[in-house]
């Protein structure tokens, strides 16, 4: 799997004009009394590791550490204001635009970051003719119960699997169920001012930890990543920026 970091500028180059660049990011914030901080973008990288580790056609940025995790800072979290990370993010997709990629995909671990990664793709593909994509990790995953929660079963189970020496007990439920966990109508979402240290910063239970299962959904994590990477690539590119004429602009 080609990083970014060792590789050269004419490497880049090469691999830009066919490949996809791949941008990952993460958090780091509080996660409970029995987890790492840095359990969203760990989490991440394992699951990049296994999806992409054999392929040669993709480059592999190191993983931005910090998102949008104010709601974590009740207890510890280095956290960045959304319009600060949507302009972050704006940014290191316009770099890739200029290093030579036309296929690019940002990777999340983290719930925080949703509505700005988002935002940002698009942006990305109305200013540039490219092919600009994102998703979360956990949402190519078939529906688990407690996935993907906060410092829960499903983010306990994983690290269990994928790196037991950081998961310490004790290991707590939260105090109440969160309100914004709670279906209270269909469709309706709703934060409350202090939920999540009223709760304890956690969603549900996190167990015992079960690596098994851990093992299992970062399994079918990887392969669903690796099929993202081959569709992006079995698109066509655009060709110049849409027109009346030719309103899909796109050729390979």
């Amino acid at each position: 799997m080609p990083r970014l970091a060792e590789m050269t500028r004419e490497q880049v180059a090469d691999l830009a004009a066919h490949g996809v660049a791949v941008l990952p990011i993460g958090s780091l914030e509080q996660h409970g009394d029995h987890l790492p901080l840095g359990t969203d973008s760990l989490l991440l990288e394992e699951v990049i590791e296994r999806a992409l580790d054999d392929r040669g056609d993709v480059a592999v940025s190191p993983t931005l550490p910090f998102g949008f995790s104010g709601h974590h800072q009740f207890a510890v979290a280095l956290s960045l204001p959304p319009k600060t990370l949507l302009d972050v993010l704006g940014a290191l997709l316009d770099s890739l635009v200029a290093a030579g990629f036309r296929r690019v995909l940002v990777v999340n671990g983290h719930g925080g970051n949703i509505e700005m990664m988002s935002q940002a793709v698009k942006l990305a593909a109305l200013d540039h003719a490219i092919l600009a994509a994102c998703c979360s990790y956990w949402e190519l995953l078939d529906p688990r119960p407690g996935a993907p929660g906060h410092a829960g079963s499903f983010e306990t189970s994983l690290m269990a699997s994928a790196h037991p020496a950081l998961v310490r007990p004790p290991m707590h439920g939260p105090r109440e169920l969160p309100l914004f966990d709670r279906r209270l109508v269909r469709g309706l979402h709703v934060e409350r001012h202090g939920e999540w240290p009223r709760s304890g910063g956690i969603t549900d239970d996190p167990g015992d930890g079960d690596a098994a299962a851990g093992a299992a959904a970062l399994a079918e994590a990887a392969a669903r990543l690796g099929e993202c990477v081959d569709a992006l690539l079995g698109l066509d590119l655009p060709s110049d920026d849409p027109t009346p004429e030719n309103p899909e602009g796109a050729a390979r």
